[in-house]
């Protein structure tokens, strides 16, 4: 199995949420999804009591205790009949401004709407106002408002960005990244930028920093800020986010600093993430998010074992949590790179009966086990996985996820010598290459039509987004960190032979240097500094 499969597709968004911060809202109903604040009923739960307002002193008096106590409706109940009577200024404000939070966090989105939009009119420069805006205007689709607004929350009040989930940013992004024009973009790119600036680690997705960092530097390369791209290059912690910048040459200005991050053989830059997450599961051995990391950075290491006896423990089950999932592929992973494909495909077979609906960070699994199966010749099984997958999880996959397993259809049928289903299928395909340009064209080299793949090929590399992506489809096996033997990466060999995929892939990068690829042997375990002890 490809480790472009899993580690592609592990930030793919499956299903939008917009959502406050569990830590700041403390109950798990309080999610502020899309869907929920366009279709907020007229008369939602917590509706404003109709109680003859009494002295207002007293009313906030027991909403600042209540607040005390985190008790949300309690708030509103002593503050609700208020809004009614009071009149524009500085104690309706204050009455607004207290609501607001709690407003959010009881599910009351018509009326959180409605008071953010007032106090927005208010208090301009609100941290905590202007969290909520970026939060309606998601939830409205408003992204590029989303975006905008976000930016300057980052650039003016970053310490109410901990309001926000990093799955709620990297859903703006998301839909951002698939809108057209060069509003979107901008937005897409100022947003990044910004919170790069503010160093902001979200807390249910703190590695998201290091991919903030990532689209930031790229975005300043292209404003001819060249200097303050360089200096940012150190949030950069993802090894394989580092290898990726060194074969793109829009980041050929930077390659010297890159190179210096990533060291030779990697080892410099590999060693920086084991340590630091290997250090963070000695201190939190219970946390799923922190076994997620210890073991990626065991892969990393080239300690495939290790990363297999540290996670025995996690199952697929039917509401395992994203981090469990990731877990999951990480080591189905391990036992790829283990030459174990068999149990390799064993570990990923329990996806196929997980409830999506319970589980839908799951649905991704479904990808990386449909391609495995094809990878290891089980052609039958691999076709079987990819057409039920996409049925199942149609739902909860964005298009490039799905075209992926559009691909796997393609390749298995034509493994399995069923070259009319295959035309068919690619038939399908070929028309939505746009929304995953790699699997249009591995599915056309699947399928033996590499005239057909060249041409898509040379169209693809004059977009910026789908070169950067492509540009990793070409990289030999070797250079990649857990890689197993791939029969559709060899496809990708054969066909930058071809003259003019050559001309065009030179253009806008370049194969890995040797001296950067990971060394065959497993690496030690790197220690604290300034200490012997053991970070397993």
């Amino acid at each position: 199995m490809r480790a472009r499969a899993v580690s592609r597709l592990a930030g793919s968004s499956v299903r939008p949420e917009i959502a406050i911060n569990a830590k700041n809202l403390p109950r798990r109903r309080a999610l502020l999804s899309a869907a929920a604040l366009i279709l907020a009923a007229a008369g939602p739960a917590g509706a404003a009591p109709t109680t003859p307002p009494g002295d207002l002193p007293t009313a906030l008096a027991a909403a600042q205790e209540a607040a005390g106590r985190e008790d949300c409706a309690a708030v509103l109940r002593a503050l609700d009949p208020f809004v009614p009577t009071l009149e524009k200024g500085d104690e309706r404000t204050l009455v607004q401004r207290m609501r607001l939070f709690c407003l959010g966090r009881e599910s009351r989105y018509e009326d959180l709407a409605g008071t953010q939009r007032e106090l927005a009119g208010l208090l301009p420069r609100d941290g905590v106002v202007r969290a909520f805006g970026v939060l309606i205007a998601a939830g409205e689709s408003r992204f590029v408002d989303a975006a905008e607004q976000l930016a300057t929350l980052a650039a003016t009040s970053p310490d109410n960005l901990d309001m926000l989930t990093g799955a709620a940013v990297r859903e703006i992004s998301n839909q951002l990244s698939r809108a057209d024009g060069p509003q979107a973009r901008d937005a897409r790119e100022g947003m990044l930028i910004a919170l790069t600036r503010a160093d902001w680690w979200p807390a249910d997705l703190p590695e998201m920093r290091s991919w903030f960092a990532g689209v930031a530097i790229a975005a300043l390369i292209r404003r001819n800020e060249a200097a303050e791209a360089e200096g940012l290059i150190d949030r950069v912690d993802e090894p394989e986010l580092l290898t990726a910048m060194l074969v793109d040459r829009q980041f050929a200005a930077l390659w010297p600093a890159i190179e210096a991050q990533v060291g030779p053989a990697g080892a410099t830059s590999v060693d920086r993430y084991a340590r630091d997450r290997l250090s963070a599961f000695a201190t939190s051995p219970d946390s799923e998010a922190a076994l997620r990391h210890a073991a990626a950075a065991m892969l990393l290491l080239g300690r495939y074992q290790d990363a297999l006896d540290m996670t025995g423990g996690v199952a697929v089950a039917d509401g395992m949590s994203r981090d469990a999932v990731q877990i999951a592929l990480l080591r189905s992973r391990a036992l790829a790179a283990l030459r174990r494909g068999d149990e390799a495909e064993r570990q990923l077979q329990g996806f196929m009966t997980v409830d999506l609906e319970r589980t839908p960070e799951a649905a991704t699994a479904l990808i990386s086990y449909a391609e495995l199966l094809d990878e290891n010749g089980h052609w039958a099984q691999g076709l079987e996985a990819a057409r039920g997958a996409r049925t199942r999880a149609a739902t909860y996959l964005n298009e490039f996820g799905l075209r992926w397993l559009d691909r796997t259809e393609v390749c298995t049928l034509s493994a399995l010598g069923r070259a009319g289903e295959a035309s068919a299928a690619m038939g399908r395909l070929k028309p939505m290459a746009a929304q995953n340009h790699a699997a249009a064209i591995e599915a056309l080299l699947c399928a033996r039509r590499d005239a057909e793949a060249s041409a898509l090929t040379l169209e693809a590399f004059k977009d910026e987004d789908a070169a950067g992506e492509l540009l990793l489809q070409f990289q030999p096996t070797g250079s990649f960190h857990a890689a197993a033997p791939s029969r559709l990466r060899d496809l990708w060999a054969a066909f930058l032979k071809r003259p003019e995929i050559k001309a065009a892939f030179d253009r806008r990068g370049r194969i890995l240097p040797r001296a950067y690829w990971q060394t065959p042997e497993p690496r030690d375990i790197p220690r604290r500094r300034g200490g012997g002890d053991s970070l397993t």
